[in-house]
This record gives C-alpha cells, structure tokens and sequence, in this order.
C-alpha cells in the first residue's frame, strides 16, 4: 500500500488564521490525497470546526504574549514549553513531510519543533504587516508566501517569499449583480448598501449604522443589508422596526457571503484579511472600519494598503464614526461611476488561482528533498 503525504497545518484561533489553513488543507486533500493533521487550541474557532469535519486535531495550551502587563505573562513559558513538547510527541507519531502554518501563536511551537526534526516549513501571512510569529519564523521558513507585497518591508533580507495572495474559494454564483440581489430578496433596480461587522458583529458599527439610519441624511431610494451579529440581533431588529426603517433587512448572520459580495453596490466591513481577499475575488467596492484593537493595527494596515489602489475609503473606528458615514455615504452612494471605478481597482488586486500557486511551489520544494507524488512514497 503506497504511502500518503502528510501535512501538519498549525493556524487558528481567529478565522483570519483558521480559514486559509483549512483551505490548503482540504486543497491538499484534493490534489494529493494528503493526510492532514492540524493543531490548534481549545479556545480556537478550529476545536468546534475540525472534530465536525473529521479531521485529526492536537490541542496546544499556547497563549499569544500580551502587550499590556498582565498575571498571564507568567504563564507564557511555561504553556510554551508544554506546547512544544506538545508538538514534539505528535510530529513524531505523525511523521509529517511538511508543516504549514498560517499565523498566529499557536504555529510557533509545531513549526519551530518540525523545524529541528528536519521536517521543511512554509508560512502563509495574510496580512500586510506580518504578525509577530511570522516575522520570527521568517528567516527558517522553506517559503513564505504573502497577501501583499508590502508585507516584505517588515520581514528580514533573505526570506523566500512569494506574493500569492490568499488562499479563499470564493466565486461569482451569478451572471449579474441585479440576479445576485433578487437571489437575497432585495430589488434589482435600487442600490444595495451590505453593512457586516465581522462574524460577531460590531457593536460601534451597529450603533453608527443606525444613527446614520435615523437622521434622514442617507439618500432614500437605497436597499440595506445589515449583519448585527446574533448577540445583539434583536435589540437591532427592533430599533429598525420602532424607526419605521424602510428597506432595512437585519440580519444576525449570513451564510452566503459570496451572494452578497456580488449584490452589493457597496460594503461597510472591518479590514481584516480574508475579508478583504474575498472582496477583491468580487470585485466589490467598500468603506472599510478597521478593528481599532487588532494585534499590531494589522486592520488598519490592511485597509491602507488597500485604499493606497483607489478601491475602498477607510474611516476610523472613534466617536466620530456615525458622523463620518452621515458625511461620506450620500455622495459616494449616489456616483455609481466612482463605484465602479473602485470595484475595478479592487477586483485589479485580486491574486488568481492563489491556491494552484502555493500547492504548486509546495510540490516543487518536496520534490527536491525526494518526494514522489505520481508514485507514492
């Protein structure tokens, strides 16, 4: 019986980490057949998704170092060190003959560990400033593949680094936007405004949206689409309901982000990476409200970056925020040439086949230490 590939994926506890190591992964699965084994810990989004799926998952205490003083500093080493030893037992059981990891913390350890043991390692970063454990790695990384090209000024000389984008499978489902709003109940004919603060939701997101809502100052004949988040869905709905809101369809969540990516005529998200790779695979312009507490601004630099191309408006997540929509949206709703020009800058940044591309140069560095993948190993 020939002999699988085998790959360990460390990435998870945001969906920012967890959603492209799960997409090589089952990419992985796919073109090679690989036997996959993922790491993650419990407090991760990956410890209810995995074990679902059927996929083997090994639970890592790692926390992230805290940048403010806190009593949990304490326990880095230690929850390091159990982490790597850890890692360590599961590597040797698995036998891998790659590791990849895909940000964040909870890489450290098994990378590092599958290091040692001679096993190659590659990193997917997906953002435009590289997380504190990619850059780190960088110098032992095989590869390193990046979202965006100005992510090589934070990353040491000498890397090998590849600008691939990142890896999503996302793809329009319709032929027009007009079917895609009709598909999600809305009317052809009327632009589509999708307001999505992230899985969760966002709090001062939501409370802007509506004042925005309330003043009278957002031109009328516009459609709304607008994800609370499930905690505060209700409190919502019936503010909407209360205001006489027209045209305002609440959501606590959506499924089908590919659908409203293709309806929308504009959207006003958070700037986290995987969001805006699925908004350039759209082609859909967007006022981006960057998280103001992500690790390093790394949002806000994402939405910089983005924005330097002409394809989004950023506005600062403060106090001033319902202001800033009143003062922004009624003109940039009503130029539906200055939308369009956005989307195609925005659909110009959009990396093809990211995926093909980074399982093609993976295959090519396990060819040269010996790997066969026409004829097992």
């Amino acid at each position: 019986m020939k002999e699988k590939i085998r790959v360990a994926i460390a990435g998870g506890g945001t969906g920012g980490h967890f959603f492209p190591a799960l997409n090589l992964g089952q990419a992985m699965e796919e073109r090679w057949q690989a036997q996959l084994l993922f790491f993650g810990t419990a407090r991760g989004i990956e410890s209810s998704i995995l074990p679902q799926k059927g996929y083997a998952l090994t639970l890592l205490p790692v926390r992230g170092f805290q940048r403010r003083m806190t009593l949990k500093n304490l326990l880095f080493p230690i929850n390091l060190l159990r982490s790597m030893a850890l890692s360590k037992k599961a590597l040797r059981a698995f036998r891998p003959h790659l590791a990849l990891g895909t940000g964040g913390y909870v890489m450290g350890p098994v990378l590092r560990t599958a290091k040692k043991m001679g096993v190659p390692i590659v990193i997917q970063e997906q953002n435009s400033y590289p997380g504190v454990t990619t850059r780190l790695l960088a110098r032992e990384a095989n590869l390193l593949f990046l979202a965006y090209e100005e992510a090589l000024e934070h990353l040491p000389d000498g890397v090998h680094a590849v600008v691939t984008g990142n890896p999503i499978k996302m793809q329009k489902r319709f032929t027009s936007k007009e079917e895609a709003k009709k598909a999600l109940g809305f009317l052809a004919d009327l632009p589509l405004v999708a307001v999505i603060g992230g899985s969760q939701g966002a709090e001062s997101m939501n409370r802007a949206v509506m004042a925005a809502l309330k003043s009278g100052l957002l031109p009328q004949k516009v459609q709304w689409l607008w994800q609370t988040g499930r905690q505060h869905f209700e409190r919502w709905k019936a503010e909407v309901k209360r205001e006489k809101l027209r045209q305002v369809a609440v959501r606590p969540f959506i499924d089908e982000m590919a659908t409203v990516y293709q309806a929308a005529d504009l959207m006003v998200c958070r700037a986290g990476a995987m969001t805006l790779s699925e908004l350039m695979a759209m082609g859909c312009p967007a006022v981006l409200v960057p998280f103001p507490f992500a690790a390093g601004d790394h949002q806000f630099k994402n939405a910089q970056a983005v924005a330097q191309k002409g394809a989004a408006v950023v506005l600062k997540d403060d106090e001033k925020l319902p202001q800033k929509l009143m003062d922004l949206l009624p003109a940039l709703i009503e130029d539906q040439n200055k939308l369009k020009e956005m989307a195609k800058a925005m659909e110009r940044l959009h990396k093809q086949d990211s995926i093909d591309q980074i399982l093609s140069l993976i295959e090519q560095l396990l060819k040269e230490r010996g790997v066969n993948f026409g004829e097992g190993l």
